[in-house]
Order: C-alpha cells, then sequence, then structure tokens
C-alpha cells in the first residue's frame, strides 16, 4: 500500500481509492501465499507437533495422563496461540484443517509484511508488487530453516512462531514510518505469539526510534505517548500469555545441572554457537553480507531498513557471546541465535526488492544483472557466490550513458526463463518429494495410533524409536527421517509415550521433568536391539514397543501385534502374558 492511499482524505470518492490499493494489497498478499504454500508443500502431525497436537486434544484433562510429567507440562507452553487452540478438538474435530488454515493466514501475515516493508524501498506499484511477491515467495532462500540457529522461514508445516515473522516485519514496518502506536500493538501481538520474538523485535523498534529522534522526524513525547497508546492497546493481547507464565509452578526453578551442558544434551543450536557447524555459520555469514549490500544499494531511500538490519545483526552478535558471559536460563531460552531469522527475512526482503527494482525496464543496463540475480536465487546454496559480486560490480553501470544491445535483452529474458521454467519446478518437485515421505511417515504413524486406540487398554504406555544419527555415514534415508518425526501418535491413540527425544523442551517450562527425561533417555539409548527393548518394557510395566519393522528379528516377529509398511508394534512379555 503507497504512502499516498494511506493519507487520502475519506469521502465517498475517497474511500473507493482508498480501498482499490488495499484490495489490490490483499489479493497479491492471498496469491503469493497460495504460491507460497504451494512450493513449500504442507504436512500435518510431525516435528514440534508433537507439542502442539496434546494442547488441542487436551490429553492433560485425561485420566491415563494425570502422573505424565510431559503432558501435564503442556499446561504451561506460553503461547497464546495454543492457549486459545486448548481442547478445542471436542468442539470442531477437524484439527488438520485447522492447521492448513492457521498455516496459510501465517503465510499471508509474512507476505503482508514483506509487502508493507517493500513499499519502503519504492516497491510500490502493482507491476513490482506482483514480481516482488513471486520472488519472496518461492526463492529457496526463504524456504525451510535459517542455518545457524534454525529459526523457521517458509516451513512445510504449522507452528505458531512462523506467526511472529509477520508481525515482525511488520512492526518494523510501523516503526519506520513513524507509527509507534501500531508497531507497539504488533509487538504485543508478537508477545501473544512468541514471547521471546517479541523480545528480539523491542530493540529493533528501539533503534528505528533513536534514528528518526535522530533525523528530528519525530520527538521523544510523540514516541512516548505513541508507544504507552499502543501498550494499553495491547495489554489484554499480552495478558494470556503473561498470566500462563506467572502461573506456572515451576517458574524460576532450577534445572539442577548446567543449563548449558543441559541445551547440548538436547537442542543447543538455538542458543549456543559452538554447537553449530562451520557451514551454517559461513551460510549466515553469507546471507547477512548479502542483505547488507543489497540494502546498502538504496541508499537514503532504505535508511530505516538498514537500521533494523544493523539491530537484528548486533541482537545475533549477542547471541554468539552470551553463553560465554552468562548461562542463566532465562537468558539462554531467550534464543538469540535462532534471531538470525530476522537477519535472514531482512536480507530476503532486500535482494528480492533489488532484483525487483532492476527488472522494471528490459532496456536498462541493470536488466540482465537483474536477470542473473534472479538466476542465481533459484540456484540455492551457491545463490551467495553469484549474487554478491553482481551487485558490487553493478554499482560501475551508468544507466544514463550506456547503450543497452539487443542481445543483453535477449539472454536475461533466457536467464529467467531457466530460473521459472526449470529451476523453481525442479526445486518444488524436490520439496512435493521430501512432504509426501513426510506425509506418509506421519501416516503409519496415525495408523499406529488408531490401532493403539482400539486394540489397548487406556493405561498403555508406548516405547517409539529413538531418532536417527542425523550425522551418522551413510545419512539417514528420508524415510527414517520422516518415520522418527511423530508428532501425531498421542494425539491419534490418546495413549502415553514412555519418553522420546523431542520431549526434552519441556525441562525449558518445567524443570523438574528433566531427571524423568534424562534417565529415561539415557535408559533406552541402552538398548541395543529389539529383544532388549522387550526386556526392558516388561521390568518397567510398559505394554508395548514400536519399532522398526526391519529391525524386528524372527525370533521376535511373534510378539508383533500390528504392523503398517515400516513399524511394527510388539508387545512386551507381561503384556503378552494377558493377551
Amino acid at each position: 500500500m503507497t504512502e499516498t492511499s494511506l493519507n487520502m482524505p475519506i469521502d465517498r470518492e475517497g474511500a473507493a481509492s482508498v480501498s482499490a490499493p488495499l484490495i489490490e494489497t490483499l489479493t497479491i498478499a492471498l496469491a503469493g501465499s497460495l504460491l507460497s504454500i504451494l512450493t513449500s508443500g504442507f504436512v500435518f502431525g510431525v516435528d514440534n507437533n508433537i507439542f502442539h497436537l496434546p494442547i488441542v486434544a487436551g490429553l492433560f484433562n485425561e485420566p491415563q495422563y494425570q502422573d505424565d510429567a510431559f503432558i501435564q507440562s503442556m499446561r504451561y507452553f506460553a503461547s497464546g496461540v495454543w492457549i486459545v487452540l486448548s481442547d478445542s478438538q471436542k468442539y470442531f474435530d477437524h484439527t488438520e484443517l485447522v492447521f492448513f488454515v492457521l498455516n496459510f493466514l501465517s503465510r499471508l501475515f509474512s507476505v503482508l509484511g514483506f509487502l508493507c516493508c517493500a513499499s519502503l524501498l519504492g516497491i510500490t506499484d502493482r507491476r513490482d508488487r506482483i514480481v516482488f511477491t513471486l520472488l519472496v515467495c518461492s526463492i529457496p532462500l526463504l524456504l525451510g530453516y535459517s542455518p545457524a540457529g534454525t529459526g523457521g522461514l517458509f516451513i512445510n508445516y504449522f507452528t505458531h512462531s512462523e506467526i511472529a515473522n509477520g508481525t515482525i516485519l511488520l512492526g518494523v514496518y510501523f516503526a519506520a514510518r513513524g507509527r509507534f502506536t501500531a508497531a507497539t500493538v504488533a509487538l504485543g501481538v508478537t508477545f501473544f505469539v512468541n514471547a521471546f520474538m517479541a523480545i528480539w523485535l523491542a530493540p529493533l523498534l528501539a533503534f528505528i526510534g533513536i534514528y528518526l529522534l535522530i533525523k528530528k522526524e519525530t520527538t521523544i513525547a510523540a514516541v512516548c505517548s505513541r508507544t504507552a497508546i499502543g501498550l494499553v492497546i495491547s495489554a489484554p493481547i499480552m495478558f494470556p500469555v503473561l498470566h500462563a507464565i506467572l502461573s506456572n509452578p515451576e517458574l524460576g526453578k532450577s534445572l539442577g545441572v548446567d543449563y548449558a551442558a543441559y541445551l547440548r544434551e538436547y537442542f543447543a543450536g538455538h542458543s549456543l554457537i559452538d554447537s553449530i557447524s562451520m557451514s551454517g555459520i559461513l551460510q549466515i555469514a553469507e546471507i547477512a553480507a548479502l542483505g547488507a549490500i543489497a540494502l546498502y544499494w538504496f541508499g537514503p531511500t532504505g535508511r530505516e531498513l538498514q537500521v533494523a538490519y544493523l539491530g537484528a545483526i548486533l541482537l545475533y552478535l549477542l547471541g554468539v557471546v552470551l553463553p560465554s558471559l552468562s548461562t542463566s536460563p532465562f537468558l539462554l531460552n531467550i534464543q538469540l541465535l535462532r534471531s538470525g531469522t530476522i537477519i535472514h527475512l531482512l536480507a530476503g526482503l532486500a535482494i528480492a526488492a533489488l532484483a525487483t527494482c532492476w527488472l522494471r525496464r528490459d532496456s536498462s543496463a541493470l536488466f540482465l544483472p537483474g536477470c542473473a540475480i534472479v538466476l542465481a536465487l533459484y540456484l540455492g546454496d551457491v545463490a551467495f557466490l553469484i549474487a554478491i559480486p553482481i551487485i558490487l560490480a553493478a554499482r560501475h553501470i551508468r544507466e544514463a550513458t550506456e547503450t543497452v544491445p539487443a542481445y543483453r535483452r535477449r539472454v536475461g529474458y533466457a536467464l529467467l526463463a531457466m530460473a521459472g521454467c526449470v529451476l523453481f519446478p525442479l526445486g518444488a518437485w524436490n520439496y512435493f518429494v521430501f512432504d509426501r515421505a513426510y506425509s506418509e511417515g506421519a501416516q503409519e504413524w496415525a495408523d499406529v495410533g488408531n490401532w493403539a486406540r482400539m486394540s489397548t487398554p487406556t493405561s498403555a504406555t508406548f516405547i517409539v524409536p529413538p531418532r536417527p544419527d542425523l550425522d551418522a555415514k551413510p545419512t539417514p534415508s528420508i524415510a527414517d527421517i520422516a518415520l522418527s518425526r511423530q508428532g501425531n501418535f498421542e494425539f491419534v491413540s490418546h495413549r502415553r509415550v514412555w519418553v522420546d527425544y523431542k520431549r526434552g523442551a519441556a525441562a525449558m517450562w518445567t524443570p523438574s521433568y528433566y531427571a524423568v527425561w534424562h534417565q529415561r533417555m539415557t535408559e533406552t539409548a541402552g538398548l541395543g536391539d529389539h529383544a532388549s527393548k522387550l526386556a526392558y518394557a516388561a521390568r518397567e510395566g510398559i505394554g508395548y514397543v514400536v519399532e522398526k519393522c526391519d529391525a524386528v528379528s524372527s525370533q521376535d516377529s511373534s510378539s508383533v501385534l500390528f504392523r503398517t509398511a515400516h513399524l511394527c508394534v510388539s508387545a512386551a512379555k507381561r503384556q503378552a502374558a494377558g493377551l
């Protein structure tokens, strides 16, 4: 939406002229969101859904879970999204549809945020916004996860955190426009979605505010008053999350071990830089450099975004050094390395906006470099090595004096055709293959869950396969990885799981769970074969063991009660005796 349209007088004719750009923006954003979903795909019931689905199903209210420390900890999973959806399945039993709609709305927020921020860089007319949206919704740079912090960008399943990507972009946009009431409301909504992402956003808004004060485009009184109004509006939005945090009886309780050691045992990639591979560190450095060079091209036009980008980089660097200064659980739980997501988002915004500007006229000397950048963006990891030299070299192009030969236009269109007709479909196909493997894995777990709900006692407990070693040689297959990401078994079965790797995250908000998780993970990690798992299950009073069928020996096959294409459910000896 252009700044002119936002300031038009509202009369009968003006109302139409105001609504037209809004409708156009929403139409472009809706189409872009659909393209983004089609590119990344959508899968239900995997990975972090292991935390979300028990909340939606209200499992913590069921009698078989009253002494299950993990499921009970979900009462204090402090995101407003899940507070709203808590125990909602009993009112609307189409959770997969709910997650798909929420995933689409999450994309829509992000695309709207991108479009608003792009207007700060001069991307305002219809053609530019369409080209820009096509790029941000399809380039590999904005798909998947940020490499050194593992923050989600456009990912293939629904989690609440990715909603905050859009609210962060909108918050930056409003602050850059000097609309601190709206920016503060965006901060409050971000807090509702994900509290620590709101902590990332706050210093960026402060940086922009300080810059506008230095430029004398606003006053301290104006910033303070508008921010205060925004806080008043945001208070009811933030209250449910604050209440959930403060009502947690384990708030501030010690884990009992060094917190950094726990993170290394569970997952340190959000907080500890020495847990990240050198290739990941190089990638985030390249992304940061690409974004900085692209934003620098816009000069004073993009100053507010440049200031926000500087804030994001400084925030990330603080996350790099923070663990050497403190191992406070509170500070490490802010997950500052994960804030590299903002660097990633703003870098993607800048390079897509720059390419869009260069593609405006095919008679321009910058048209061919713009086409080359688009091609580079679809080449994946090597994009940085190609795009950065192109941008640096293009600074020597003088638009007014250079005559552009016709062949350069033809080469440019050929590069665009290569990107759009070859590289993009190939990348989308790879995502489709990946998503299909995940969907098949989730369906197998759903089949096991349905069998368990129909065929086992309500009090039954299951041992599930350990996650594969992703660093092992040879690398585990996509199918093996997909089968290890069960996030829907308990949701479907309403039966307990003894332990799995993902559940270790619950120690962050309920520290007492760490001892349970650590002991069970240690014990099950030492179980070498299926027979030892069955024996362990019998000793612990666990009724069933789910194992990959190729790990079940012929001697143990008699214990198998149910199987899918890859998963076998066996009865432990004590349970088998009663069958």
